[in-house]
């Protein structure tokens, strides 16, 4: 599904209405009703080439592929989710995650700290309130996001980048596997269309992997 952004709701837990319609081309999971009707985003585009610690992960993740995500950290938002993994729904597009609570993770794409772009989604809200991306536009570059994968590993990601897009958008720089590793978050954002029953808009917000902090060398 290069491209294709994250469908709508699926599986597990329904909406009020019939919202089981989800982010045609772009990414990420809306929920169930007209909660809230914007998010911003920041003009600033991510880097252009590899740092050195991109390279390294790179050269990692080739030796071995890094284990599948557990959990996603964002301390700025308070978010501290299970990770679903996830793949395509019958339209051909990324899932959701099964529950509001938590996110989907993109298998059939690069894990996160692997080399490429990892895809993470999420809801914004749902019937009952609001889900676990309902903050994601408050993030801001320089903001910290942390994986913790299934090996008990931890990778950490930085904000660099948000934008918002159209739902049906097609974004080629998504779910690739290689270049130096990223991680992408999104969701849903804009105004309720309650004729097509989804956001008119999706949020994506970029991250690149975070520069190692060097321990200074023991005195001698």
């Amino acid at each position: 599904m290069r491209g294709s952004l994250p469908g709508g709701a699926t599986g597990g837990l329904r909406p009020a209405r019939a919202l089981v319609v989800a982010c045609a081309a772009v990414l990420v999971a809306c929920g169930a009703g007209p909660a809230r009707t914007s998010a911003g985003g920041q003009a600033l585009r991510p880097p252009a080439s590899p740092t050195p610690d991109g390279l390294l992960a790179q050269a990692r993740a080739i030796a071995g592929p890094a284990a599948p995500p557990s959990r996603l950290v964002i301390p700025a938002i308070g978010v501290d989710a299970a990770v679903e993994p996830v793949g395509l729904d019958a339209q051909g597009r990324m899932a959701a995650p099964a529950r509001t609570t938590d996110v989907g993770w993109y298998r059939l794409g690069a894990a996160p700290g692997d080399a490429g772009d990892a895809v993470i989604d999420g809801h914004l809200d749902w019937w009952n309130g609001p889900a676990v991306f309902w903050r994601l536009d408050r993030l801001r570059a320089g903001d910290r996001v942390a994986v913790v994968r299934a090996d008990g590993t931890e990778v950490d990601f930085v904000v660099d980048a948000s934008r918002t897009v159209p739902y049906d958008a097609s974004l080629q720089d998504l779910f690739t596997e290689v270049g130096p590793p990223t991680l992408t978050l999104i969701t849903c954002a804009g105004a309720w269309d309650a004729g097509r029953a989804t956001y008119l808009q999706r949020l994506v917000v970029h991250a690149s992997l975070a520069p190692r902090v060097l321990s200074p060398s023991p005195s001698g």
